[in-house]
């Protein structure tokens, strides 16, 4: 996949976490799920035995990191 920043080459891979992976318009007080959290999305949900997972594209030259959180990547 080409970086939309730059046009490089992003390498692609994952995020992973022991916790559910979601977005949150700001900072919160207290560590939370997306359901706690009024406009959060959740990147990946908690599996109890495999953790979050959430493919992702990485540019090296920007330090940029695209992700994809529906399941479906950009390829």
């Amino acid at each position: 996949m080409k970086c939309p920043y730059c046009d490089k080459e992003m390498k692609y891979g994952v995020i992973e976490s022991p916790h559910e992976i979601n977005w949150k318009p700001k900072k919160a007080k207290l560590f939370g799920a997306a359901r706690f959290h009024e406009g959060a999305i959740v990147l990946s949900k908690l599996s109890l035995l495999k953790g979050s997972c959430v493919e992702a594209y990485c540019c090296d030259n920007c330090k940029k990191i695209i992700i994809y959180y529906d399941g479906n990547n950009a390829e």
